[in-house]
């Protein structure tokens, strides 16, 4: 049995980054591990939760920089770098 996948017309979560080049550094992230997300400026709007444990896995610039907004829980995600 297989479990139907779909996209979401609303984003799960968005990813903000703060850094001069960052909508490159999200745009190649995304290329590099051939996801279907919504880009702008340094947003990065995330439609599946797959997305989002890929970005944590794979993300290998400046965690420092890297706020994970949940939009269905509206709430912060802590990552191990701002979880002080």
């Amino acid at each position: 049995m297989t479990i139907p996948t779909y996209r979401a017309t609303e984003a799960l979560y968005i990813v903000i980054v703060r850094d001069r080049d960052a909508e490159r550094l999200l745009r190649d992230w995304a290329r590099a591990n051939n996801q279907q997300v919504a880009i702008e400026n340094n947003r990065m709007r995330l439609f599946e939760d797959r997305s989002l444990n890929l970005f944590t896995v794979t993300w290998t610039h400046n965690w420092n920089n890297v706020l994970i907004w949940d939009t269905w829980n509206k709430r912060h995600i802590q990552t191990e770098s701002n979880a002080n």
